[in-house]
């Protein structure tokens, strides 16, 4: 049975920071290019249905954002 809880959490916790990451990715998009870039997905569902390669490096995008705001946080605090 523990395996089984393990499985859900952890396609839980993929599911919902990729959904965290792309809708980082698209917002910093949605700035750098002034309001030109429209997100296409507009709910979870069709988040999660059409995964295809410009999903993939708008949630790139996103995870290096939070990954440089790491990297600055532990610069500032040394």
């Amino acid at each position: 049975m523990s395996i089984i809880t393990d499985i859900f959490f952890w396609l839980l916790i993929e599911t919902s920071l990729g959904f965290l990451f792309y809708s980082t990715g698209c917002f910093i998009l949605k700035v750098f290019t002034l309001g030109s870039f429209k997100m296409e997905f507009k709910d979870f569902a069709s988040f999660k249905g059409q995964k295809s390669r410009k999903v993939t490096l708008i949630t790139f995008l996103g995870l290096t954002f939070y990954v440089l705001a790491i990297v600055f946080i532990a610069y500032l605090n040394s």
